[in-house]
Formats: C-alpha cells, sequence, structure tokens
C-alpha cells in the first residue's frame, strides 16, 4: 500500500513533461539524452540504447535508486542475472555444462565485456568491472557494492501479479486510486497465485 501511495505524486505535483502519458521509449531516453527531462525510472539495459543511438552523451546519464521514506536506508533494486539452461533432451550435456561454467568464471565474463559493454555490475565472485564501464553502471555497482541493494519481487517471491506494471501505471496517471491499486493488485497476486497451482489460494 505504501508503494501504491507513492505513484500519484510525480502527477498531482507536475513533474512530467506535457506528453508523457504518450512519450515511447527511445522517445524518453532521447528526451533523457538531451537533458530535457531529468530522471526516467528505467532498468539499466536502457543505457545500450543510449549508448547506441546518442553516444555523445551516454556518458552523461547517471544512476540513483527510487528514493523512500528514509534517506538513510535508500537503496536500489537489483534484476537478477539471465539463467542459462540445459534441455534433459541434450545429446551434449557434458558439452554445455563446460559451457555454462565458462560463461560463469571470470574468464568468461571478461570474453562477454570484450564484446558487450556491462549495463551492469557482474555478480560472478572475482569479476571486476572494466574502466571504461559507463557511469551509470558504476553507480549502480556502489549500492551493491556497500550492501544498499536488494533483489526485485520477482526473485524475493514465488507470485507477481503479472498486470502489476499497467496497475502502477493507472495509479501514477490518476486513473486510479492507491486503494483501488492495492485492491487490484490483491485480485491479480490471487489469480496469479491459482494459475500456479500454489496451495492456500
Amino acid at each position: 500500500m505504501a508503494g501504491f501511495n507513492y505513484l500519484p505524486e510525480g502527477n498531482q505535483k507536475g513533474w512530467y513533461q506535457k506528453d508523457y502519458a504518450t512519450t515511447k521509449f527511445e522517445q524518453g531516453l532521447k528526451l533523457l539524452a538531451d537533458g530535457e527531462v531529468a530522471q526516467y525510472p528505467m532498468l539499466s539495459f536502457a543505457l545500450s540504447t543510449i549508448a547506441t543511438n546518442w553516444p555523445d552523451k551516454v556518458n552523461d546519464i547517471g544512476y540513483f535508486g527510487q528514493p523512500g521514506s528514509d534517506a538513510s536506508k535508500n537503496c536500489s533494486t537489483i534484476w537478477m542475472p539471465a539463467g542459462t539452461y540445459i534441455p534433459k533432451t541434450s545429446q551434449h550435456v557434458a558439452e554445455a555444462k563446460d559451457f555454462l561454467a565458462f560463461i560463469a568464471s571470470t574468464a568468461g565474463v571478461d570474453a562477454i565485456s570484450a564484446k558487450v559493454p556491462p549495463q551492469g555490475p557482474y555478480l560472478i565472485q572475482g569479476t571486476t568491472l572494466p574502466d571504461s564501464v559507463l557511469p551509470a553502471v558504476k553507480d549502480i555497482a556502489a549500492y551493491i557494492d556497500s550492501g544498499n541493494s536488494v533483489p526485485a519481487l520477482e526473485f524475493l517471491s514465488p507470485i507477481k501479479g503479472p498486470n502489476l506494471e499497467q496497475i502502477c501505471v493507472a495509479t501514477g496517471t490518476g486513473q486510479m486510486t492507491p486503494a483501488e491499486a492495492a485492491a487490484n493488485y490483491d485480485k491479480d497476486v490471487e489469480k496469479q497465485a491459482q494459475q500456479l497451482g500454489l496451495p492456500g489460494w
């Protein structure tokens, strides 16, 4: 409920640009890159789009976690790395295990970094970010290094309502009250739990 209560504030105080409701992803990133807006709440994967489309401006972009009710406890929500899997039907399980072990090693990380600039810190012990990493990635790493980070909800709970994004947008744009958002999310979570066949729902 506390989270839903935060969402209407930006709209009520006129923090958003006039066309925010129709601004598309790349248009929003261009506004950020050009300095026409000050903040875009977004995952760090947006950095690669900025680096591709506006390479001369990507180093001007920083990162900070969403403020909470207590600045001394402010931290950053972190999306966990992608998972890699081997099908049970594979004819090359041993080779696949060797490959997965490589990509989860410092040598594998170095190989990936040489071709794909990191969009966030690595969570593999012993790895380090290249000196050339984007400033926003350094900002994210500082949260993790200082112990001021938590995994996103998806990694802490077996249930996350699939309509949370739409509920948040509706609340933040004044189409739904925080109380209505919470009630809708309760229903969303219940449906999700039932679809997953979780006991007690």
